[in-house]
């Protein structure tokens, strides 16, 4: 006698028969799956798509309609080239060939960014994300195909964000300081045995700014700076700084330089030579000294929420003093430069100076 409680039962036939609650199990299953596709085909999000080998359209849901403009009316055996640019065209064709004739294409279930068509002619880009199966002896496939307009314009947003931001870290610091604090979250201090510094300054600058408007007084220092920029990258000198109106550059940091010395000489006659050219065509007129000393440095980024490279030692301190010991539209160099560029030049030896906290240091001009 068989128990009433029996999840199944044998019949005459041998076979085993699932009780009813278990059929209404597989039922409610099978209509939730039937519930997910018409969810999923109905949604405007994406657009589904069904073809077969001969590239017929066969299926077209109201996310197709949504997206692409047709009616499943319009597009049912329709070839697919209807929704793929004139351009892609070819491109398309070889590439349904080419799994026709694998077992396994490869792009199954990969996300594939592409450009489709609208029935306007408007070409926009997507997301594809390709099926198939076989039956009967044919192949069909089925494309899930998202309009990813927003997303695209959203990633370039970011991208000219990023690249801001990356140009205003490269006014602020030298590439390679920049790039390593990028992958790090940190720059190196590090040691250079020999790098020449110049400092320049404009003569009777606090006299001037009295007689001359605040607003005009910035547009022309930062015209004249901007130049002197210019003229820094075209040497490979490495602009450091501006205090007021002094300035101050470098050669040989972060990227080492065995001419650091000729290099800072040649930006400093070129900015003299702008100088020179610009006071013929302006009434303000800018009188400017330049002073060089090379030795060794420490270098490193200082701060935490407004970064700055910087230069720290002695050699520093002397550069400026070679500055403010020089005259007017002359280029002063200390003994330790004078050694590098000896023969190069026509220097003339100044004599010893006396400079504060220094005593005696030998100087010379650049004729």
């Amino acid at each position: 006698m068989a128990k009433k409680n029996s999840k199944k039962s044998t019949n005459n036939y041998g076979h085993i028969d699932f009780n009813l609650a278990e059929k209404h199990e597989i039922e409610s299953l099978i209509q939730e799956q039937i519930k997910r596709f018409q969810v999923i085909s109905s949604s405007k999000n994406d657009a589904i798509i069904t073809s077969d080998e001969s590239k017929l359209i066969l299926f077209w849901n109201k996310g197709a309609e949504y997206i692409f403009g047709y009616t499943a009316e319009e597009v049912i055996g329709q070839p697919l080239t209807l929704i793929i640019p004139v351009e892609l065209h070819q491109r398309h064709n070889e590439g349904i060939e080419r799994m026709n004739q694998r077992k396994r294409p490869r792009v199954l279930g990969k996300v594939l960014e592409l450009q489709a068509i609208k029935k306007g002619g408007e070409v926009f880009p997507i997301e594809l994300t390709l099926g198939s199966w076989d039956n009967d002896g044919k192949r069909y496939y089925s494309g899930i195909i998202r309009d990813i307009t927003e997303k695209k314009k959203a990633e370039q947003i970011i991208l000219t964000e990023k690249k801001k931001s990356e140009e205003l870290l490269l006014n602020i610091l030298p590439k390679q300081v920049a790039d390593e604090l990028k992958i790090n979250g940190k720059a190196t201090t590090k040691k250079y045995d020999n790098v020449t510094i110049l400092f320049t300054d404009f003569k009777d600058f606090t006299r001037m700014a009295p007689s001359v408007s605040p607003i005009k007084l910035v547009e022309e220092l930062n015209e004249i700076y901007s130049h002197f920029d210019d003229i820094m990258e075209a040497f490979q000198v490495e602009k450091i700084e501006t205090i007021g109106d002094a300035y101050f550059a470098a050669c040989g940091v972060p990227v080492k330089n065995k001419h650091h010395a000729i290099q800072c000489i040649e930006a400093a006659r070129q900015m003299f030579r702008y100088l020179d050219e610009r006071n013929g065509k302006n009434k303000i007129q800018w009188k400017m000294r330049a002073g060089i000393h090379s030795g060794p440095v420490v270098a490193g980024v200082v701060g935490k929420k407004k970064y700055a490279y910087d230069l720290f030692g002695d050699t520093v301190n002397t550069a400026s003093r070679m500055e403010s010991n020089g005259e007017v539209g002359r280029i002063n160099i200390s003994e330790s430069t004078y050694d590098l560029v000896k023969g190069k030049y026509n220097c003339i030896h100044r004599g010893q100076i006396y400079v504060k906290g220094k005593g005696n240091l030998n100087m010379y001009f650049i004729d």
